[in-house]
């Protein structure tokens, strides 16, 4: 309402400041290009007069009467009229203000609403939310969820919602927070338990905590849940008790359906743990294909993949920054039965790739793939303590340089996967030229031009923005 009368009174006041010509008194004033008409001639009365005096000469009198003329006549050309006359017109200036009036109340009417009171901030917000969460936004469903579980924290289907969005989302560490209170508000349910339990395992880094083994374990021992079990085999593998795990995974498989979600999980964590103990995997998988069979190291793999390790070090010591040569070699490692090498290889490649983390989670990807999440780190894999975060902090001149080439290979990983981006192709032309690697520099500049083919402005683009920076070197 505030806004709506201040609204008004302003349109008022400037209908009032239009109509203001119609109420004055009759007048007539000269245009401004008649007095300065007036100003020449006064001009041409000088020249006269210095002439007169035998200040001037005849010749420099003429000069300067064309000059004036001239000017004069411009002056002249632009005069509309010589004067203008303004009368009163007191029905002129009321309909203007009554007109004014009309369109800011027609407007009122169509848009405002007289009896709503002020809406305020919060009931804004969370009407733009609900808009978002209705297009489909999970953030925006996830804030109106933690909005409704801190108005009614006794609903426990408000905060098993709250968690399942956390989880979409990926922050696992919030969903496990949901997930505990709706396990609370459940009696114990077992599947809301189990769910509790998986969301502590995966913001652990897919590593079983001790309270979560506890709770799978009081889980099965009420309810054959499928999770449970998975995780309880997963936490045996993670303790060293490979056999055990296998075991449990491979009567998992034999009592679920063929097309249950888990079973490709749990076929590929048996295929792993197969290779690890150098076992025949049909022992645990009878119906496992050939591809799986030689997964699991069932055929000859012997020379050529000591070979082929051989070729891929060799060539991520040329270069540390190939992510895939790396998870090549991290593959050939697994592939031989050497769950260690591959695991070693995969953290050495970590090192290189501090500030990507693209590709650091391409790592992690494949260290699930390959099994390589059973298996013990050992000392020094944790994450950064505080010193030596505070140590990065005071890099020398030669790790600054390998972090910025981990993050331009980051780039580049992320083109080859995504590659519609005119942006990213333009900064990694650049990037590679300012590390004087020329030759990356200009395959990435064929790709690109490869990639916008046929797009003239994208062509023009790029040109534009790696304009000199490949032929400058």
């Amino acid at each position: 309402m505030v806004f709506w009368a201040l609204a008004t009174l302003v349109t008022l006041g400037a209908a009032v400041w239009i109509a203001r010509p119609f109420l004055k008194s009759g007048t007539m004033e000269m245009e401004a290009h008649d007095s300065t008409i007036s100003i020449y001639r006064d001009q041409l009365d000088e020249v006269e007069r210095d002439l007169a005096a035998g200040i001037i000469s005849e010749g420099e009198c003429d000069a300067a009467r064309q000059e004036i003329e001239r000017r004069a006549l411009q002056s002249a050309r632009r005069l509309d009229q010589g004067f203008f006359v303004g009368r009163r017109s007191i029905p002129t200036a009321i309909g203007i203000v009554a007109l004014c009036s009309v369109a800011v109340a027609a407007l009122y009417i169509a848009l405002g609403t007289p009896q709503a009171p002020d809406q305020p901030l919060a009931a804004r917000q969370t009407e733009l939310l609900t808009q978002r969460a209705a297009a489909g936004d999970i953030a925006s469903s996830a804030q109106l969820l933690q909005q409704a579980a801190e108005e009614t924290p006794e609903d426990f289907e408000t905060w098993w919602m709250l968690a399942k969005s956390y989880s979409e989302m990926g922050d696992d560490a919030a969903a496990a927070e949901a997930y505990r209170r709706a396990a609370e508000l459940s009696n114990d349910n077992p599947g809301v338990l189990s769910a509790y339990a998986e969301a502590m395992t995966l913001a652990n880094g897919n590593k079983v905590p001790a309270a979560a083994r506890v709770i799978f374990e009081q889980v099965v021992k009420e309810h054959p849940d499928p999770r449970a079990r998975y995780y309880i085999a997963l936490a045996k593998a993670q303790s060293q008790d490979f056999h055990g795990a296998i075991t449990d995974w491979a009567a998992l498989l034999g009592e679920s359906a063929p097309n249950a979600p888990w079973a490709t999980t749990v076929r590929r964590d048996i295929v792993n743990m197969a290779r690890f103990l150098k076992a025949d995997v049909r022992a645990y998988m009878p119906d496992a294909t050939q591809a799986e069979i030689a997964a699991a190291g069932g055929a000859s793999q012997g020379a050529a993949s000591a070979e082929r390790v051989s070729e891929l070090e060799a060539t991520v010591s040329a270069d540390p920054t190939d992510h895939k040569a790396w998870i090549a070699l991290a593959g050939q490692h697994a592939a031989l039965g050497d769950g260690q090498a591959a695991l070693a290889a995969l953290e050495k490649a970590r090192s290189h790739f501090k500030a990507a983390p693209f590709v650091l989670q391409k790592f992690d990807e494949t260290a699930r793939a390959l099994g390589l999440d059973m298996l013990d780190r050992g000392p020094g894999t944790a994450g950064p303590d505080a010193e030596q975060i505070a140590a990065a902090s005071r890099l020398s001149q030669q790790d600054q340089d390998d972090m910025i080439e981990g993050m331009v290979a980051g780039l580049a990983a992320k083109l080859e996967e995504n590659p519609d981006n005119l942006d990213g192709w333009i900064m990694l032309v650049r990037s590679y030229a300012n590390l004087g690697r020329i030759e990356k520099a200009r395959a990435a500049y064929d790709a690109a031009t490869a990639q916008y083919s046929g797009n003239a402005a994208a062509i023009e683009a790029l040109r534009e923005g790696t304009a000199g920076v490949i032929a400058a070197n």
